[in-house]
């Protein structure tokens, strides 16, 4: 399946009465679903983590906090039949005074982001854990059997910066492991390491700094990602510090998150600088201090779920003693449809795609259309293909995921199949999010797709 998203005007030739708006994702009325404050840790959890839904409905979640008695940093583990109602799960992975705990790894992870990797074939590799941690503080992977029962690989650590920041980690389709890390010890940008075998990484590259129209108090704390097709998306945890603290650390701030996308890993694109993808809460709410981004999102059928911790203070705070009643941080999330991110909003609207290369000749559209959208496919030069021309086009109303698009008479589309086509939409009150070629059970499956190459792309790749 080929796949026009995001809409940045990297695949789109002409555009007319359409603005291009992100859409966040809204949050879980019943938020917080997990809150701090258990009698062994600290009043205190981040997301220093990750969430998962195992292939077989097991969620489970990993957050970073503080044992008490130890006084060390350690993964607390929560275990959820539906991703909503959590519940710590106690197990022998670390224990205090010879008693089982709900603690699964102490050895002061810093970053941590924990990956269920479907293609493993060794069973105590299926789980798979990138931090820092002791004795050197750098960057280390482990690998589980189950996400509670841990192991070292046999070389680490692997890269040797401590990471002080939260870490993306993740798989390609061609089985390479990327993390996203800080470049130097509290160095507050996003850099890129990459390795075939988890032991062997290469040298850190600085992929997200600041722009020249940020404030000088924004700084990149780090960063969550994942695969999204031949995309890459994140969360970057933008950290706004305080114009009053002069210290070197910039200890004083809060967090809130950013959306971000790259097609090659290493340019990235904020999707609207300076907006927060998940909004801090209004004062007095649970999450109004600063909000932390798990270190991927979750993947379901028709939704993707950001979960993050919210905390009621603010960075510099949220480290200090915490004496209030209520819990000082909690976990939620905020969902949102598959590939709504951004759109193209239009009273009246015409745009033209450059030209892309499609084998199965099936067309779809991701769009919330009040009034109606028509689709012509035309040749590389704009001509439109005869019956399969606006006004042939049969318009298309509703919101869907998949519109299906379809011409009068029914022309069979398969003589379009192993060409370069545009596609050319015009449009009236609609949004649309995404533009698809490829079968109905592909487009389904949103998370596959590649993305379109221009004719001359696609001839130097077949080179």
């Amino acid at each position: 399946m080929v796949k026009i998203l995001f809409l940045d005007y990297r695949h789109i030739e002409i555009v007319e009465g359409f603005d291009r708006k992100i859409e966040r994702p809204v949050k879980y009325t019943g938020n917080p679903v997990f809150v701090s404050g258990h009698p062994l840790e600290e009043n205190w959890i981040s997301f220093y983590g990750s969430v998962i839904k195992r292939p077989d409905g097991l969620w489970q979640a990993w957050y970073t906090t503080r044992i008490k008695e130890k006084e060390t940093l350690a993964l607390g583990y929560l275990e959820s039949k539906n991703g909503i109602e959590w519940e710590r799960i106690d197990n022998d992975a670390v224990k205090i005074n010879e008693t089982r705990t709900h603690f699964v790894f102490d050895r002061e992870p810093h970053g941590a982001a924990i990956i269920y990797d479907e293609k493993e074939a060794r069973e105590n590799w299926k789980y798979k854990l990138i931090c820092g941690a002791s004795p050197s503080g750098c960057i280390s992977v482990f690998h589980s059997k189950d996400g509670i029962h841990w192991l070292s690989q046999r070389k680490n650590p692997v890269i040797g910066t401590n990471p002080d920041c939260p870490m993306g980690f993740l798989r390609l389709s061609s089985g390479k492991y990327v993390a996203y890390h800080r470049p130097v010890f509290g160095d507050r940008r996003v850099a890129r390491s990459e390795s075939w075998d988890l032991t062997n990484w290469t040298e850190a590259k600085t992929v997200i700094d600041q722009s020249p129209f940020d404030p000088p108090q924004i700084q990149f704390y780090g960063m969550g990602a994942d695969t999204y097709g031949e995309y890459e998306i994140g969360t970057l945890w933008v950290y706004h510090t305080d114009k009053n603290d002069f210290g070197f650390w910039k200890m004083e701030g809060y967090q809130e998150p950013e959306f971000v996308y790259t097609r090659t890993g290493y340019a990235w694109h904020r999707l609207e600088i300076n907006t927060p993808w998940i909004e801090r809460g209004k004062e007095g709410d649970w999450d109004c201090g600063q909000i932390q981004p798990a270190s991927a999102p979750v993947f379901l059928e028709d939704e993707i779920r950001f979960y993050y911790t919210g905390t009621r203070a603010t960075h510099g705070k949220s480290l200090k003693v915490w004496d209030a009643s209520e819990p000082r941080c909690g976990i939620g999330f905020a969902s949102m449809k598959p590939d709504r991110f951004a759109g193209l909003v239009a009273e009246e609207g015409i745009l033209l795609t450059r030209p892309f290369w499609t084998e199965f000749p099936e067309f779809f559209i991701n769009a919330n259309i009040k009034g109606f959208l028509r689709l012509e496919i035309t040749d590389v030069s704009g001509k439109p293909i005869t019956n399969f021309e606006l006004e042939n086009a049969i318009p298309l109303k509703g919101d869907s995921l998949y519109h299906r698009c379809r011409w009068k008479n029914n022309p069979d589309p398969s003589a379009l199949a192993n060409k370069d086509i545009r596609f050319k939409v015009r449009a009236s009150d609609a949004t649309i999010y995404s533009l698809m070629s490829g079968s109905e059970q592909e487009v389904t499956k949103y998370r596959n797709f590649r993305i379109p190459y221009f004719p001359c792309e696609r001839e130097r790749n077949l080179l």
